[in-house]
Order: structure tokens, then C-alpha cells, then sequence
């Protein structure tokens, strides 16, 4: 693989991609003998109607995450894509290629009108397909995009697969025709289900509207609350609850009846201030008792089925909510699905006059051929001219209502004859199967339980026109029906096939054919449906397989696909599993749902806001590493994510950056003394006993972060995998490891190369297994760097998981090296805190820690003057952790502290009284050591003032520390560091050349300088005279340090880079 000069990740990204176009990865993990356990995953299919953009990206990103880990761990996993083809999504799409405006819209077309769409359905989702195709490559996305392993919903034989299971569902007695309240999409011209309902909520404002309802042989009114006055066309009962109370009430001459909890709010909202209850009577009272619809006269229909003894009644139902409107409503079966419900049950006819433009029919009488939403003004109206309505007109609500998930538009509720699952059928089946599943969070897991639990039917059937068709035939004439599931039976039963025996599944062509009725030898009609493309997607683990791969691979051991998918994708995949089947079988072990992506401002990506960020755009910009880092990085997979550009480059980059130069680093070293990885190893290492405290750590960190990350990669915790991968190679190995050793690798000396060859030999065991460990995450980099680096094998699939080696953990030393860091940072925020920066040696450091840990910190002596750069330390163990308890132990072990005491004022108020103002005064005059003395001995300060006493206790002042002149502190927790600020003229001079040696490595790296190289001088100018003494001496320290033959401070080179130690400007050199 051709190398780069520097970190470049979008170069290496192009370079892998060029090195791998000579691999055939699947044939090579095939033969791999490592990776025999075949494993299957099923493609959550996205739907190709749109260009993929950075939510897509991320799922994309778990997929592959979990394909790689999996292959790793010793798997063949068959990672095939798959695409949802068919549908509501991709037609309206070409409806609007095709400019068909909403009005033109209809359900009935020509077949060459069907044709021409369904053409254009066809270049969509080859024009979508090519796209996702390409993000999947600039994303380092490993599934099979070969044609005969892809799955397409639309294809013919996954068509043929679907009617199968279409077939059993019809075998178990859950496939059924007939009518039901569907919500229905006027401008889609199509049912949905309740899945897909349940996706579409927004908010909307629809009349409010009370009417009164006349009692037939009563002078009593039913007041009735309704926000959709058009159902009054389709009124069929009134709704009482029979456990609940109503009150008669009269108001001026007439008696209204009104829920008696809602009774005072409705008065208020409907402004009627003069009123007398009457009586309370139950709601089963009104049971059966008929009442006078108050616009029967303009629809003559509903005219006459109000004759009938069941219609137009009073019902008492329990489902009857008291606690909105009037604690009444109407029921109109034709439009509500509890409505149907009851009137199925009470053998009420359905009066629908709608047809599938949403308009109302003949039936409706004068709202003939009018929207229904239209009508509900002219209704409202109406009911105002007969002194029916009531409360002022026009009154509005705003409320939840849903909306089609497609085309936004509101939904509206109406009884129709479509196909459903009666989930009911399955008993308990699928919640079984759902429970036996995996899924890694709780709360996706408790909300998709609970939605299996509803077991709502399901509305399968569509009437459009690019989708699964129905392979139902019916005789109109004799009413016989032919369910034709396959090919070969509709061949046998044809009578004529005018486009052959290889006709196309899809509407125009399987309509073209004539089937004759067997009973009667009347010409059938297929039933002018199409399958929800839900379950297209749901049925893709049986229909894109074999019966043998089904049968063999199935349950698959984990699917994952976005949050929303709780009532699509992850239900219907479960529910036809389940049908098919006929047993509480899931097809996935485990499911993962994920969190969508949001703007960074944690607002839903917007087109018309323009903070859609479309992948092509994206993977152009940013390496394809950084992006997948940053996916899984950022937040929890089950977490929404606040995308962010500048965040991408931020912390995701130093990881990918820090892994390449270390990799860098490592190689010019390791080559420089010609190490050899086979046998200068860690075993070698140990054996010959060349291992120090720093290695020991290091390897077992590195075993602490293997045993994490698979952990992790295990339950789906992925952000927590990569933040493990992050924090050891930045705080362990860049900002530990590596300063403390480096000095070591510098050393040319022939007796310590066994010493450096043991450095080598940690480094390439560590840097391996980072490469495996984070390729899953970043797939490009680690291939580069462990190709170019490391070698051995083809591909870096084609290595194994690391395993945890036991051996190698040390709890003692990584105990003392924790305690080392965090004393390090407390160090650090101590010289912060006193302007020192932490390259100036100084003189002590006085340390506190807890009992115990004296000796534990004590173990690593060299090590820890190092890290907090100091002479000289000393330890103490305290257990007083704050207050006075912590001040008095600090002066009783001679610590440097001095007493910060402040009044509790709002303590002391009832104590001073009036004498507060000159209480401060005196205690602002009063040597805080006194009061500590006294504090610790008699518990209580007492201050004279005037004839008064007042005794204060501890709890009335604020007791804290600072530390006298010379020094500064810093504490965290129950660690103390103080630092001695005092710096002699050895310790400046040792600073000023480590900064120097600093500001010249970095030099050396900006120039392209390799770390082994040795060059020939380093020139420093411009040092004032009390530096350039400081350092004078030290020019073999700083050569050292710098890797030069020799250092001056003249000006001996070509070019220099101005630069700047303590606002001295300099000028720097190397060649």
C-alpha cells in the first residue's frame, strides 16, 4: 500500500480504497480458517426515494461496526444490502417527476398511465440506488453490493417469497377482507395502518364544537362535543358512560343534559353564567333511549335509517371519556374506530357515503361532492340557524392529530373494505417472541412491549399502484374468490396471459391477465390492491432467502434501525415471523434501535432551514474515519445525536491524528535499531525480566481496554467502546507512556538497547491491537496503519479479537499509577492556579492523600518527581476532608497552611441581633489562629462586645485553608498537592531547556525530519543575556534532547522560525 508523508486521513482513506480494489475480502474470510461460523444479516432496506444523508449515515455506521467486530471475533458473517423498493414513498416521488398535481390524483388510471409510472418508479430507485451505493463506499461500508446477493423488494422473485407468506397468514386464519375504520390519506389516496399512524402526529386546530341533540319523547336536550362536524352526515348514536354521573340542568326554558364532572368548565367555556341543576341521574339511565339527529332533513339517507330501532339511541359504553367536552359524544361508525367497534357489536348499519376522494357521495344529500372537511362550516351553520349550536361560533382547538407520514397531510378516519392480520388471532405468540429478544436499553424495549401488547389489526392492503400486489381474484358475479399465491398458479389458472408466462408481478401487467371463475366461468377481477411496503421490509428475512438459508440462518443474531422503527420495520419484521411460523418465533435474537440525528443545535434536520447535511456532501469534505468515529463517539446509539462539523474535527481528529504519529513514531524508532517483532517480544521481555513499573501499567491497561471494549461492542454500548479506545491511547500511551520512555529510545548507548527493544515490544503489541480493536470504528486508518506498519496478513479482518491476557494485569501498579495521574493533574491545576508552567522544575511538592495510599504513591518516586517535575516530594495521609477537622491535621503535620475563616452570616443572625455590624468588625480585627485554637478546644469562640457575649460554634463559620507566601495548592476531592514556588537558578536553567528542546522537536516535525534522524545543528538566536547563561552550559542536554550534532547560537542556518518564550522573541534553527 502506497504510504503517506504525513497525516492526511482523506489520503489514506483513498489510498486503502486503491489497495483494496485488488482484495476480494468475502472469499478471503471464506478461506480464513479463523472465521467458519456462518452468520446471517439482515439489511433494514432503506427506501429509495430520497439521497442518504447523515442520519442515514450513522445507522449505517452501527451496521458496519457490528459486521466487523463480528468477522473479527471469528465469524463469516453474510452481510448482503437490501433496498425497500416499492411503496407510497418511491409513487409519490415519480407523481412529482411526473407533475401530477394533488387534484389530479386519483385511483382509477389507464394502464399506460400505470405504466408510465411505474417506469419512472423504476428510475428512481435506480438513481437512489446508485447514490446510497456510493455512500456506502465513501463510508467504508462493508456490505455486498453484488446484484445476485442484493435484495430488492421489488424484484420479482422476492414478490413470489411474499405471496408465501402471504399464503400462511391466510392458513392460520389471520389474513381477513372486510370493513374497518382505517385512517385514510386524502391526498395519497391510500389506507394506512396503525403503525404507520402512529408516526405522523402534529399539531392542528379543528372546530369545537357543542350541539344540542333532542330527546325523541323528552323536552330534553343532549348536548353533544364534536371536533369534526362533518361526522354528523354518518351519526349513528350517542355515547354515555354508564359508571359515571350526569346532571339535568336547565337553562332559561330548556334542560340540557351535561356530565356532572365537566359541568362548571363546560358552563364557563361555552359563557353561561345562569343555570339550575335539576337532578343527577347515571349515565346507564339514557341506555336505549332514541333521540331526533338535528339535520336529517338534508340527508335523506340517513333519514331512513333513523326509522330503525337501533339507530339514533342513546348507548352506554364504558370507553366514553366524562372528563373532555360534555362527557357525551356522537358516535359515527363510519368514521371512528371505536364507533364501528360498538355498532358491530350492537348490529348498527354503517352509513358511509365517501368515496376515495374523501368527498361525500349522493347519499349525503346536500353535501354531495364536498370534501368532508369542507363541510364541517356549512354543518356548523346549519346547526346555528336551527338554535342548535352552542357557545359562540367558530370556536377552534388546538390538538394532536395525525397526520400521513408521507405528504403531511391530515388523516382522516373512514370504514372501508381492506385486507388485515387480526394480530389477535396469534393469541400471545408475538409478545413471547418479542420478550425472548435482546435489547440492549431498556426503553426502546418497554415502548416496542407495549406496542406488541396493543395487537391492533393491521391494515396490509393499499390502493396504489407500485407495490406487492394482492394475489387475490374475485367473480362479481358469483362471489367466488381465488387466492393465487404463486407463479405457477396463476399460469395454471389463467386463461389467457397476453404479456407470456414471465409476465411482470407488478400492476399493469398481473391485472392484464384473465382468470375465469371456476364456479360460474365469469371473468374474474384481482382485488386492485397493493401490500403496506411495511410488509415488503417485514417479510425480507423469509423472502429474501432460500427455504434452506431461511431455515439454517434465521433467527439472524442481531438487526439494528432507527427509534421510529419501534412501530415499523422491528414490529412487522416480528409480527410476519411470527405468522409464518405460527409460533412465537422472532426472526433477530437482538435489536438495536437508534437514535436519530439532529441538527447541532438538537432540532430536527431541516430542508427548507438548510440544515440537511446530504452524505455525497459530507464524505467529500471530511475523511470517511473521523465521521464514523464520530458517530459512535459522541452519544449512546439509543441517544439522539447534535451533529456538529466543527465537533467532527475536534477531538475525533487528535484521536485518528495521535494513533497515525505514534505509528510514526514507532516505526522510525523500532527501524533505526532494526527491531525484530518475532523475536523481540513481550514474553521475551518478561522472561528476561526487562519489563519496568511504566510497561507493567501499560499492559495492563491495555488488557483493561480490551476486555472493555469487547464488553462494550457485546451489549452495543459503542460510544462507551470508543471513549475506552480514546482515553487510553491519549492519557495512557500519548501523554504517559511515551514521555516517560522516550528518553530511553533516545539513549544510543549499545548496553541499553535490550531496554529499547523491550519499548518496541509493548509499542507493537499495543499499536496492534489498538489498530484491531478501534478498526470496526475506523476502518480506513487502522487497515493503513497496520498494512504499512505491522503486516502479516492480507486484511486486518483476517486477524482475531484480542483476548484478555490475565498474565498481564497488575492491580497493584495500576492502583499507583491512577493515583500518580491524579496527582499529576492536581499538580498541574496548582501551577495553573499560581501562573507556573509546567515545564519549570521546582523545588517540592507536599502531597495528601488517604490512609493507605502513602506507600502506594511512594513506589513510583522517579516517575512522580518527573510528572509534577519537582526536586523533591514528601506524602502525608490525613482523613479529615474538609473544615476545621482538615485545617487543624494540616498544621499538626506541619504543613504550610494559614486559616481562611469566614462568618456564616446567616447562621449568626439571632446570635448578634443587633451588634451584627460590630461583630464583623471584631472579627475582622481577631487573629484567625485563635479562633482555630479556641475552636478545637472548647468548641466555641465567644466575642465581647459591649456587656454582650457571643458565643459562635464551628457550624457558624465558613472554616477553610490557604497556604503561605511562596507557595500555591490545589486539592480535589481528598488529595491535597502544595507546591513550593521558589526556583533557584538550576531549576530555571533546567526549565529553559526543556522549553527550548520542545520548540526544536516541534521544528524538526514541521520540517518532515524523522525522529531517528540525526542532524547536524540546532541554531538558537536572540536569547537575552540571563537565559543564554542559563543554558550556555547545557548544550550537550539540549543536543541530546534534540537529536543534533551540535547547538549554537549563532546564526548558522539557512532559515529560522520566529518564536517566543515568556514574551522574549527568539529565532530557531534546525538542519
Amino acid at each position: 500500500m502506497e504510504s503517506v508523508d504525513q497525516f492526511d486521513a482523506k489520503q489514506i482513506e483513498r489510498n486503502v480504497k486503491e489497495y483494496l480494489k485488488g482484495q476480494n475480502i468475502s472469499e478471503l474470510i471464506s478461506e480464513s480458517p479463523d472465521k467458519k461460523n456462518e452468520i446471517m444479516f439482515i439489511e433494514g432496506p432503506p427506501t429509495m426515494n430520497g439521497k442518504p444523508h447523515a442520519g442515514h449515515l450513522r445507522g449505517r455506521v452501527f451496521k458496519d461496526l457490528w459486521y466487523r467486530y463480528n468477522v473479527l471475533s471469528g465469524n463469516n458473517v453474510i452481510f448482503n444490502a437490501g433496498w425497500d423498493t416499492q411503496g407510497l414513498p418511491v409513487e409519490l416521488e415519480a407523481e412529482r417527476i411526473l407533475d401530477v398535481k394533488k387534484h389530479e390524483r386519483r385511483q382509477h388510471r389507464t394502464d399506460a398511465e400505470i405504466v408510465k409510472l411505474v417506469d419512472t418508479c423504476k428510475r428512481i430507485i435506480k438513481n437512489h440506488h446508485d447514490e446510497w451505493v456510493e455512500a456506502d463506499k465513501g463510508l467504508g461500508i462493508s456490505l455486498n453490493h453484488e446484484e445476485d446477493n442484493v435484495y430488492w423488494t421489488s424484484n420479482n422473485d422476492f414478490i413470489e417469497r411474499e405471496w408465501k407468506l402471504l399464503k400462511k397468514a391466510h392458513e392460520n386464519g389471520v389474513l381477513t377482507e372486510g370493513h374497518r375504520v382505517v385512517a385514510y390519506c386524502p391526498s395519497c389516496f391510500t389506507s394506512l395502518s396503525h403503525s404507520e399512524v402512529n408516526q405522523g402526529y402534529q399539531d392542528k386546530k379543528d372546530p369545537s364544537l357543542f350541539y344540542k341533540v333532542k330527546l325523541h319523547d323528552e323536552e330534553k336536550f343532549l348536548i353533544v362535543w364534536t371536533t369534526m362536524p362533518f361526522t354528523l352526515v354518518t351519526d349513528a348514536m350517542i355515547g354515555t358512560n354508564p359508571n359515571e354521573e350526569y346532571v339535568e340542568v336547565k337553562v332559561g326554558n330548556e334542560i340540557w343534559v351535561v356530565g356532572k364532572i365537566r359541568l362548571e368548565e363546560f358552563m364557563v367555556e361555552v359563557h353561561i353564567e345562569n343555570y339550575q341543576v335539576l337532578k343527577t341521574v347515571s349515565g346507564s339511565d339514557f341506555e336505549g333511549k332514541k333521540y331526533i339527529h338535528p339535520l336529517l332533513d338534508k340527508i335523506p339517507e340517513l333519514e331512513k335509517l333513523s326509522r330503525k330501532d337501533n339507530y339514533h339511541v342513546v348507548v352506554s359504553e364504558e370507553f366514553v371519556d366524562v372528563n373532555t367536552g360534555s362527557g357525551l359524544v356522537h358516535l359515527s361508525p363510519a368514521n371512528g374506530e371505536e364507533d364501528y367497534n360498538i355498532a358491530t357489536k350492537r348490529n348498527v348499519d354503517v352509513f358511509s357515503p365517501i368515496d376515495d376522494e374523501v368527498k361525500f357521495t349522493d347519499d349525503a344529500g346536500e353535501y354531495s361532492g364536498k370534501y368532508v372537511r369542507d363541510a364541517d362550516k356549512e354543518i356548523e351553520d346549519a346547526l346555528i340557524e336551527r338554535n342548535l349550536r352552542v357557545g359562540k361560533p367558530g370556536k377552534m382547538i388546538k390538538h394532536s392529530y395525525p397526520h400521513c407520514w408521507r405528504c403531511s397531510n391530515s388523516l382522516v378516519w373512514l370504514a372501508r373494505r381492506e385486507y388485515f392480520y387480526m394480530l389477535d388471532k396469534l393469541d400471545d405468540k408475538v409478545i413471547k417472541a418479542a420478550e425472548d429478544v435482546e435489547y440492549f436499553f431498556e426503553q426502546p424495549k418497554n415502548r416496542f412491549l407495549e406496542i406488541i401488547k396493543e395487537k391492533h389489526p393491521w391494515c396490509i392492503s393499499r390502493e396504489r399502484f407500485w407495490g406487492c400486489p394482492i394475489p387475490i381474484w374475485k367473480c362479481d358475479k358469483c362471489g367466488n374468490i381465488e387466492r393465487l399465491f404463486s407463479r405457477r398458479e396463476i399460469i395454471d389458472a389463467a386463461k389467457e396471459l397476453p404479456d407470456g408466462e414471465n409476465f411482470e408481478l407488478h400492476r399493469p401487467w398481473i391485472d392484464n391477465i384473465v382468470i375465469n371463475c371456476k364456479e360460474c366461468n365469469a371473468k374474474m377481477e384481482r382485488e386492485e390492491f397493493v401490500l403496506d411496503t411495511w410488509h415488503n421490509s417485514g417479510s425480507a428475512p423469509f423472502s429474501s432467502l432460500t427455504d434452506d438459508e431461511y431455515e439454517s440462518k434465521i433467527p439472524a443474531p442481531f438487526f439494528t434501525e432507527g427509534i421510529d422503527q419501534t412501530r415499523g420495520w422491528a414490529y412487522t419484521l416480528l409480527v410476519e415471523n411470527v405468522i409464518y411460523n405460527n409460533q412465537p418465533i422472532s426472526p433477530y435474537k437482538s435489536f438495536l434501535f437508534q437514535g436519530h440525528v439532529l441538527d447541532e443545535n438538537g432540532n430536527k434536520m431541516s430542508k427548507s432551514k438548510g440544515t440537511v447535511l446530504e452524505a455525497s456532501e459530507l464524505l467529500e469534505k471530511y475523511p470517511a474515519d473521523l465521521i464514523r468515529f464520530y458517530f459512535m463517539w459522541k452519544a449512546s446509539p439509543i441517544e439522539p445525536l447534535n451533529f456538529s462539523t466543527k465537533e467532527l474535527m475536534s477531538r475525533p481528529f487528535q484521536v485518528i491524528s495521535t494513533l497515525y504519529h505514534l505509528h510514526l513514531f514507532f516505526k522510525q524508532n523500532s527501524e533505526y535499531d532494526k527491531f525484530d517483532i518475532s523475536s523481540s517480544t513481550i514474553q521475551w521481555a518478561k522472561q528476561n525480566k526487562l519489563l519496568t513499573a511504566p510497561d507493567v501499567w501499560l499492559l495492563s491497561k491495555l488488557q483493561r481496554m480490551i476486555q472493555k471494549t469487547t464488553q462494550f461492542n457485546d451489549t452495543c454500548k459503542f460510544h462507551e467502546s470508543a471513549k475506552a479506545i480514546e482515553d487510553f491511547l491519549i492519557n495512557s500511551l500519548s501523554q504517559i507512556y511515551i514521555p516517560i520512555t522516550k528518553s530511553d529510545l533516545w539513549a544510543d548507548d549499545e548496553t541499553k538497547k535490550d531496554r529499547r527493544l523491550t519499548i518496541y515490544a509493548i509499542l507493537a503489541e499495543t499499536l496492534k491491537m489498538i489498530d484491531i480493536l478501534i478498526h470496526p470504528i475506523s476502518p480506513f486508518t487502522s487497515e493503513y496503519l497496520y498494512t504499512t506498519v505491522f503486516g502479516g496478513k492480507e486484511n486486518i479482518l483476517l486477524e482475531n479479537w484480542p483476548k484478555v491476557n490475565d498474565t498481564l494485569i497488575d492491580e497493584k501498579i495500576e492502583e499507583s499509577f491512577d493515583l500518580l495521574k491524579e496527582i499529576t493533574s492536581i499538580s498541574a491545576a496548582a501551577r495553573m492556579k499560581g501562573k507556573l508552567k509546567r515545564r519549570w522544575p521546582l523545588e517540592s511538592a507536599l502531597i495528601c492523600v488517604e490512609k493507605g495510599q502513602k506507600e502506594i504513591l511512594e513506589s513510583l518516586p522517579e516517575l512522580l518527581k518527573a510528572q509534577i517535575n519537582v526536586e523533591k516530594f514528601e506524602v502525608f495521609e490525613i482523613e479529615s476532608k474538609n473544615g476545621l477537622a482538615q485545617l487543624v491535621e494540616l498544621k499538626k503535620l506541619g504543613l504550610p497552611v494559614i486559616p481562611k475563616i469566614e462568618l456564616e452570616r446567616k447562621g449568626i443572625g439571632p446570635k448578634a441581633k443587633h451588634d451584627m455590624g460590630k461583630l464583623v468588625k471584631l472579627f475582622s480585627e481577631t487573629d484567625q489562629n485563635d479562633i482555630v485554637e479556641q475552636l478545637g478546644k472548647a468548641k466555641s469562640y465567644t466575642f465581647n462586645i459591649d456587656s454582650n457575649e457571643i458565643v459562635l460554634n464551628e457550624e457558624d463559620f465558613v472554616i477553610e485553608f490557604d497556604v503561605k507566601p511562596d507557595y500555591q495548592f490545589s486539592n480535589r476531592g481528598n488529595f491535597l498537592v502544595i507546591l513550593s514556588v521558589i526556583r533557584n537558578q538550576e531549576m530555571m536553567a533546567k526549565g529553559l531547556v526543556k522549553d527550548l528542546a520542545r520548540r526544536l522537536q516541534t521544528l524538526r516535525k514541521e520540517r518532515g525530519y524523522n525522529p531517528t534522524d540525526i542532524l547536524n545543528r540546532a541554531s538558537i538566536l536572540d536569547l537575552d543575556q540571563e537565559s543564554f547563561e542559563l543554558v550556555k552550559t547545557r548544550m550537550d542536554e539540549i543536543s541530546f534532547l534534540v537529536r543534533v550534532k551540535q547547538v549554537d547560537f549563532e546564526e548558522s542556518c539557512k532559515e529560522y522560525k520566529n518564536d517566543d518564550i515568556d514574551g522574549q522573541k527568539i529565532r530557531l534553527s534546525v538542519e
